[in-house]
């Protein structure tokens, strides 16, 4: 019971961190989110940041207890045909190498990642100048 409590917990944690992650990626930076009261399916920015800071600690301590209640098949991914520990599978290192690759080029600004970030920018670029629109006309 407690495996299938976590994996939907996981489940659906995950599904509102996609959602939460969307809506942070679209909505406007900082304060103008507020100022211009940007909202989307029903919440404003606030809601849609503490969404996404509770579920990203729901979907933590989910994964650690998925761990625990895994350990055994996680150590059998860990065993070569001859079922003795390897520590860096194939598999393993191949999503290592994924890992690493991702975190150099999104911290070194590589292309494509870099493209996804400006992509994120230019949402907020977007909000900026609608802010800007709204309060000349409204002799602001």
């Amino acid at each position: 019971m407690v495996r299938k409590i976590t994996s939907f917990l996981m489940l659906f944690s995950f599904l509102v961190l996609v959602l939460s992650g969307v809506a942070e990626f679209i909505s406007p930076f900082g304060r103008l989110g507020m100022m211009i009261k940007w909202e989307m399916l029903w919440l404003d920015k606030m809601q849609w940041q503490a969404l996404h800071l509770v579920f990203m600690i729901v979907f933590t301590v989910a994964g650690f207890v998925h761990i625990f209640l895994n350990i055994r098949p996680i150590k059998a991914y860990l065993k070569n045909r001859s079922k003795t520990m390897v520590v860096f599978t194939k598999e393993m290192s191949i999503a290592l190498a994924i890992t690493v690759v991702l975190f150099v080029a999104t911290v070194q600004k590589f292309e494509p990642i870099e493209n996804f970030v400006k992509l994120n920018k230019s949402f907020n670029d977007y909000w900026v100048e609608q802010f800007r629109k709204n309060s000349i006309q409204n002799g602001g």
